[in-house]
C-alpha cells in the first residue's frame, strides 16, 4: 500500500472529502446499552468542517460497481441510526443509494464486528474488495483482523517485544490444568474470549482451577469452537486509552476500574478523566499502533509502577475506538484533529496492481 502523494501532485487548495460510516446497529449479542448516542460526535464535528457524512448498515447491504466508482445499497436508518429491517411479512425498502468513489470517500466500517459472532464473512469480503479497488478503509482489514484476535495480538506483542500480560489459548476442556501450568502465574486468572468481547462483556476473573474448568466446560458445551484464552491478572486501579491517529497521539483518557470489578469500560459505568502520559508511554503507544498497522486506533495500556522508567503493558489495540467518551474529557477535540488530518489526501493510501 502506497500513499497518494507518490502518484499525483496535489493542489494547494484543500478539496472537501466525504465519509461513509457503515455500522451494525441490529447487533443483538450484547446486553449493554449502546455506546454511541443517536448522533455520534463525528457527525457534529464533520458538519462544522464541511465534511459530508453518510451512513449505512451492514445488515442487508450490497454494493454495485458503477462507471465512476460504486453505489452502496442499504436498508434505511431511522433518526437514531438504527436500521429499519424487513417487517414480518417480508416487506422491505432501501434508502437512497450512496454513490462513492476512491478519490473522495473514506470508508469507516465501524460495525464490521467479529467473524461468526457479531459480523459476517460477507461484510469483511465487501470491505476487502473496496480496499483492493483503491478505497481508503479506516482501518485496513488486516488491522481489523489482527486487533479482533486477542491471542494473535498477544503473539504480535511477543514478536515486537511489546510488554503484555502472559496469555495462553485453551485448546481443549480436558487440558486446562496443563494450560494453567504453561501460563506460569498464580490465581486469580482472567478468562475471556479471544474474539467477540464487547465493552468488557465476556471477561471474567477466576479464583481457582476448579472454577476455571467448570466455566470452560460450560462455554464449550454451547460453542465447541469458541476461541478462549486465559491471562495473568494484573491488579490496577486504572488503565489508559490512548487514541493514535497517523502516528500522532490525539487523545488520552484515564479509565478508573469499577468498584468490585476489573473492568474500566466507560460504557459500563467506569469514570474517566484526563491524564498526562510519560514520554515513555507516548513513545510506546505510537510504536504499538505502528506495529499493529493502525492508522486510527485505541491503544489500551496498563500503567507500570514506575511510569517514567518502566514500560507499560499493552492490554489490547482497538481498531474501532469510540470517540464520544474521550471527546467529553479532552480540552482539544480529538475528533476534530482526526478529521482535519485527513484533509491532507497525500496520506490517503491507494492500492496498486
Amino acid at each position: 500500500m502506497k500513499s497518494l502523494k507518490e502518484f499525483v501532485n496535489l493542489s494547494e487548495d484543500i478539496k472537501p472529502y466525504n465519509i461513509l460510516v457503515i455500522s451494525h446497529s441490529a447487533a443483538s449479542v450484547r446486553d449493554t446499552a449502546r455506546e454511541e448516542p443517536s448522533t455520534p460526535i463525528i457527525d457534529k464535528v464533520a458538519k462544522q468542517l464541511g465534511i459530508t457524512m453518510a451512513h449505512a448498515d451492514f445488515v442487508g447491504m450490497h454494493i454495485n460497481k458503477t462507471n465512476s466508482g460504486h453505489e452502496v445499497i442499504s436498508f434505511p436508518l431511522d433518526d437514531t441510526l438504527e436500521v429499519e429491517l424487513p417487517d414480518q411479512k417480508g416487506n422491505y425498502k432501501y434508502q437512497k443509494p450512496i454513490k462513492i468513489n476512491p478519490a473522495d470517500w473514506i470508508i469507516m466500517p465501524r460495525g464490521l464486528g467479529t467473524l461468526n459472532f457479531t459480523g459476517s464473512r460477507n461484510w469483511y469480503d465487501m470491505m476487502k474488495n473496496l480496499e483492493e479497488e483503491g478505497y481508503f478503509i479506516l482501518n485496513s482489514i488486516d488491522c481489523y483482523d489482527l486487533c479482533n484476535s486477542k491471542y494473535m495480538s498477544y503473539l504480535k506483542c511477543l514478536q515486537k517485544d511489546i510488554r503484555t500480560p502472559k496469555t495462553e489459548p485453551i485448546v481443549h476442556s480436558e487440558t486446562v490444568e496443563d494450560t494453567v501450568k504453561k501460563l506460569d502465574t498464580d490465581f486469580p486468572l482472567v478468562l475471556k474470549s479471544s474474539t467477540g468481547t464487547q465493552t468488557g462483556v465476556g471477561v471474567v476473573v477466576v479464583e481457582s482451577l476448579r472454577s476455571l474448568k467448570s466455566l470452560i466446560q460450560m462455554q464449550l458445551l454451547y460453542n465447541k469452537y469458541l476461541p478462549i484464552i486465559i491471562q495473568e491478572f494484573i491488579n490496577i486501579e486504572y488503565d489508559i486509552r490512548v487514541v493514535v491517529c497517523e502516528n500522532e497521539i490525539v487523545g488520552v483518557m484515564k479509565r478508573n476500574v469499577m468498584s468490585d470489578d476489573i473492568r474500566s469500560n466507560a460504557s459500563m459505568g467506569a469514570t474517566t478523566e484526563e491524564i498526562e502520559l510519560t514520554e515513555l508511554e507516548k513513545t510506546e503507544a505510537i510504536r504499538i499502533a505502528e506495529e499493529f498497522r493502525g492508522r486510527l486506533v485505541g491503544v489500551d495500556l496498563l500503567p507500570s509502577e514506575d511510569r517514567e522508567n518502566e514500560l507499560p503493558y499493552c492490554l489490547e489495540v482497538n481498531a474501532n475506538p469510540g470517540l464520544n467518551g474521550i471527546e467529553e474529557i479532552s480540552k482539544d477535540s480529538p475528533t476534530k484533529m482526526i478529521l482535519e488530518k485527513y484533509k491532507d489526501r497525500s496520506i490517503w493510501p491507494v492500492s496498486t496492481p
